[in-house]
């Protein structure tokens, strides 16, 4: 199954140790999400505090994107946090994806920039 990350954060004005209406969301969401996962068919591998911000970070599988999607906006977590998305694959698989790859770099030294800058000009101008 497909593998996400997903970062969720908050103002300190929104957190849930400081804002009394979302304590008592966030107190009732801790025996909810569970079911939520369970519900969009999320397999936890990670999930944690990163100290001492105002951010989760969350590592699941789930069948689609859509489901991870749907659980963030599911029982109110996204009228608090905003949430930064990612499929995530194994360095085995990228490091097979990339032979495909075609390399921009010469003989594995980097071009000048102004080199650069002359061949993006040159696609342009065809």
């Amino acid at each position: 199954m497909p593998k996400y990350v997903v970062i969720s954060n908050h103002p300190p004005m929104s957190c849930p140790s400081a804002n009394k209406t979302l304590r008592e969301i966030g107190n009732k969401l801790g025996d909810d999400i569970p079911k939520m996962m369970q519900k969009h068919k999320l397999k936890p591998e990670v999930v944690l505090h990163l100290d001492p911000g105002h951010k989760v970070l969350w590592v699941v599988e789930a069948p689609t994107a859509e489901a991870v999607r749907d659980f963030c906006y599911d029982g109110g977590l996204s009228t608090w946090n905003d949430f930064e998305f990612y499929m995530a694959s194994s360095l085995e698989d990228v490091t097979s994806w990339i032979q495909h790859l075609p390399t921009i770099w010469s003989n594995g030294s980097v071009l000048p920039p102004l080199f650069l800058a002359t061949k993006i000009g040159q696609i342009f101008q065809e």
